[in-house]
């Protein structure tokens, strides 16, 4: 059962629009990961499922319910920022924000992965998906290597840019 002071550190505060999570926590890295299955204006269940076939849960250190949790608040918590047309702007400070939230170099580039396997595992790239990739690499001061990885057996379809709504 969450504590009373627990639960005051996982709730919206008045005047912030998204809720702080301790840095280098897993609900902290996995928001991030919530935030890359839903750069492309839509969840989709091949997504998730991808981030159950490759162990992205052990990964964050979060159990698959929890992740399930902080996905849950993330879509509550973006209802405050501002909409465009059809979509929700995150803006530059919001996203450092978010970015600043994980420090382990180590667990930024593991986070840079998952990003990189969420945003290609529908074999189209998003204009979000793409910004939000961008943005890690710049918040974090990491190279495209570092989020990279080429798998044996991996689909090699050509990548498409499409339009929809973007989250970053």
């Amino acid at each position: 059962m969450m504590t009373i002071q627990a639960k005051d550190h996982f709730t919206v505060k008045p005047g912030k629009v998204l809720r702080g999570y301790p840095v280098d926590s897993p609900r902290a890295k996995a928001r991030l990961i919530a935030l890359a299955l839903l750069a492309d204006g839509k969840l989709d269940a091949e997504e998730l499922d991808g981030l159950r076939r490759r162990g992205a849960f052990r990964e964050l250190g979060i159990a698959q319910e929890n992740f399930y949790e902080v996905l849950y608040d993330f879509c509550s918590d973006v209802t405050r920022v501002p909409a465009g047309t059809g979509n929700y702007l995150m803006s530059a400070e919001l996203l450092e924000g978010l970015f600043a939230e994980v420090q382990n170099p180590a667990q930024r580039q593991i986070l840079l992965h998952l990003i990189f396997d969420v945003i290609r595992s529908d074999g189209l790239l998003a204009v979000g998906e793409a910004r939000l990739y961008w943005n890690a690499i710049d918040a974090w001061q990491l190279r495209i290597e570092d989020g990279r990885t080429i798998k044996h057996g991996a689909p090699h379809g050509r990548r498409h840019a499409r339009e929809s709504r973007s989250w970053t």
